[in-house]
Formats: C-alpha cells, sequence, structure tokens
C-alpha cells in the first residue's frame, strides 16, 4: 500500500507539472497574467493563522508568490498520494475514468479551500474563467492517471 500511495504521489508531481505547463501555454497564447489567487490564499492563511509574511512588500510579496506556488504543487501531490490509495481501497480505474476522478479531485482540492475563505467564487466565474482554470486541471488528471498506470507492474501468467 505505501508503494501505491508513494507512486501516486510521484504520478501527481508529474501531474502538476503538467497542470503549471498547460497555465502557461495558456497565458503565453492568450497574453493572460498569472492568476493572484495562490498569493491571496497565502495571505488569507497568514492572517487566519495570526501569521506575518516577513520582509518589505517586495520580499513579501515573493514570498507569497513562492508559497502559492509550493501549495500548488503539495495540493498535486497529495491528489497524487490519494490516488496512489486509491487501489488498496479496491478502485482499480482505467486512465479514462482515472483521468476524471483525478481531475475532479484537484478540482476540488486546488479551488474549494479558496472558495471556503472567500478568496474566488467559482459561481460568478465567467466561461472563460472555467476554461482556464479545466483544462489545466484536465491535463493533471491525465498525466497522473497515466503516470501511476505505467507505474503498475503487470503480473505473469
Amino acid at each position: 500500500m505505501l508503494s501505491s500511495i508513494l507512486r501516486g504521489a510521484a504520478a501527481g508531481a508529474a501531474g502538476a507539472t503538467a497542470l503549471n505547463a498547460a497555465t502557461y501555454v495558456d497565458m503565453a497564447v492568450r497574453g493572460r497574467p498569472a492568476s493572484s489567487l495562490p498569493e491571496e490564499a497565502v495571505e488569507k492563511i497568514a492572517r487566519t493563522l495570526g501569521a506575518g509574511i516577513p520582509g518589505d512588500e517586495e520580499r513579501k510579496q515573493a514570498r507569497e508568490t513562492g508559497l502559492g506556488a509550493l501549495l500548488g504543487l503539495v495540493t498535486g501531490t497529495a491528489v497524487g498520494a490519494a490516488y496512489g490509495a486509491w487501489p488498496g481501497a479496491g478502485w482499480r480505474p482505467d486512465v479514462l475514468r482515472g483521468g476524471l476522478a483525478a481531475s475532479g479531485a484537484a478540482l476540488v482540492a486546488a479551488n474549494g479551500p479558496m472558495t471556503v475563505l472567500r478568496i474566488t467564487d467559482p459561481r460568478r466565474w465567467s466561461v472563460a474563467d472555467w476554461i482556464s482554470d479545466l483544462v489545466p486541471h484536465v491535463a493533471y488528471g491525465f498525466v497522473t492517471a497515466a503516470t501511476f498506470a505505467a507505474t503498475v507492474r503487470k503480473r505473469r501468467r
């Protein structure tokens, strides 16, 4: 079981890389700026915990950017680890079903906390906003599922 969870975490890290790549391609093609939501989440979490982010404004902003990106990587890796635990619970999806499930789990894991913290409200997103969010998460889900599937040893008969 631990091996499966670790392979899932590695697959989730690969998926997070795919998510980032899809996001950067979108930014390059459409000329859109990076989302400020990860930094806003870091700032709100720190404020909620009563912790300050040290440094002058420039260093504080750099730390928030770095911490926001790290939170994304941790989320992707954690969702991948959960994906790796699914076979132990008896669910062994093919890449299509697993990709869809991992995409949905990543969407909830990424957007759920920001919605709860009232940093964003997906009910108010435009179609373009949804596409900008869905496409990278779908890339995440399918790369995670395919990477995990590639690590599964086939039993010889």
